[in-house]
């Protein structure tokens, strides 16, 4: 899958070095295979893009991503969403996803999912462009490549997406900019703060 990147990365790095383009139609179910379509994370996922902000729905999308998770269907995919959903990290699914670890566990990575990533990586969501980013920056299914992988987490970390965050900030520590990770590793930790607040009041 490495070769796919090149062509890639044509329309990625034409584009301006502050943000991606937003894409109205993204994504099409193009080249999707129908049990992807039918399966329980992207009926969560359209679910949770009806709502008028990124979590608004995640509450009634969750379940879905839930049952991807335990029927191992979309597992990668459900985990990410899921664990964007409930702002603090699952660490049982964590621990067991190649994404997070950056290493082909028992679920791996399917080409659905792969593709998945990419597509909406371009699209400006977050959740894809942190997995991206990680992806990149860690060597994992892709060619190791620290700069991209650090302009992919902070496209998602500008967006809040918590666990990007703290990745870029060890993607930054790694580079000696010592400043800028202190700085989102004190926002993820902020957000991180208030989502426990938001639930203890609930």
């Amino acid at each position: 899958m490495k070769w796919l990147f090149p062509l890639l990365f044509v329309s990625a790095t034409s584009c301006s070095d502050e943000t991606l383009p937003l894409v109205t139609d993204c994504p099409t179910e193009q080249n999707y295979s129908t049990a992807f379509l039918n399966s329980d994370f992207y009926q969560g996922w359209q679910t949770l893009r009806r709502g008028k902000s990124p979590r608004q729905n995640c509450d009634i999308a969750s379940p879905y991503f839930v049952t991807g998770v335990s029927k191992e269907t979309a597992f990668e995919l459900s985990t990410l969403y899921l664990d964007f959903c409930n702002d603090t990290p699952d660490i049982n699914a964590l621990n067991t996803s190649s994404i997070y670890q950056s290493e082909k566990l028992t679920h791996g990575i399917d080409y659905d999912e792969f593709k998945w990533v990419l597509d909406l990586a371009l699209c400006n969501s977050p959740v894809e462009q942190y997995a991206l980013g990680k992806m990149l920056h860690d060597g994992f299914i892709t060619d190791q490549d620290t700069e991209k992988g650090i302009y992919f987490l902070s496209l998602a970390a500008h967006q809040n997406h918590i666990q990007a965050q703290f990745a870029l900030s060890n993607a930054l520590e790694g580079i000696n900019e010592d400043v800028m990770a202190a700085l989102w590793l004190d926002n993820a930790n902020h957000l991180t703060g208030q989502a426990l607040v938001g639930r203890k009041a609930n």
